[in-house]
């Protein structure tokens, strides 16, 4: 099986509309999407519509989880556009009705056996699966919670990660919509019968993601942070 997965949009409708341009050249076999549909940017809607219309196999990331919140009354939309900026502005009217309840119905962990393989997906980690992070420097010493798991697929550090604990080998393609590594926005595609994996990167127009930032955020230290990210290089960390 052929599996693509791939996590972190995070409103940028503009990676999204080009990953499922070059997606359909790979034929997968099935795309997994790691969670964290909301925040920063601003195509949050879009994104969801185009991930139902080609039927990706969806998880539920933090700032979903946040964005419900909200909804539910259990945080403010103040506290988020404080942190994240205005793509939180106005929460009541950002998705249409039928994609919020789609992101009711998401869990943070997908389980899957495939020719011989157990899989894991989480949009944070195995312990945490909404809200847990393995970064690139983590040190892993306990395997517990990884038993019985060959291969667990993560989201939300948006570093590029391989570790290894126990028998299980943990991999986070990094972000499809807000690269912080300085290697791209990228997506993942899996071989479960040769165990082999490639990173692709996904190639945007920036400048037009930069336009609505430009257009949307009046505050100027969050305005600077959003676009400063989309350029970040290596050279930079």
């Amino acid at each position: 099986m052929r599996i693509i997965f791939f996590s972190d949009a995070h409103g940028n409708q503009y990676t999204i509309e080009r990953f499922f341009e070059m997606t359909k050249a790979l034929s997968p076999d099935r795309a997994i999407f790691g969670g964290d549909v909301m925040g920063y940017y601003y195509g949050s809607d879009r994104i969801i519509d185009l991930l139902r219309e080609n039927n990706v196999t969806c998880l539920l990331g933090n700032h979903d989880r946040m964005y419900l919140d909200v909804l539910d009354g259990e945080r403010t939309e103040e506290s988020l556009i404080e942190k994240y900026g205005n793509s939180y502005k106005n929460c009541k009217n950002l998705l249409k009705k039928e994609n919020t309840e789609y992101l009711r119905t998401l869990s943070p962990r997908l389980d899957l056996d495939a020719d011989g393989l157990h899989l894991t997906f989480v949009h944070g980690s195995v312990p945490d699966p909404l809200n847990g992070r393995v970064y690139p420097d983590a040190v892993l010493t306990d395997d517990k919670p990884y038993e019985g798991i060959d291969y667990v697929f993560s989201g939300h550090t948006h570093h590029k990660t391989e570790k290894h604990v126990g028998k299980t080998t943990i991999i986070n393609p990094g972000s499809i919509g807000q690269q912080r590594d300085g290697k791209g926005c990228t997506f993942l595609l899996f071989d479960t019968q040769t165990r082999k994996y490639e990173i692709h990167e996904v190639k945007y127009n920036i400048p037009d993601l930069v336009r609505e930032i430009d257009q949307k955020e009046d505050n100027p230290r969050m305005h600077e942070r959003l676009i400063e990210v989309l350029y970040r290089s290596c050279s930079q960390l």
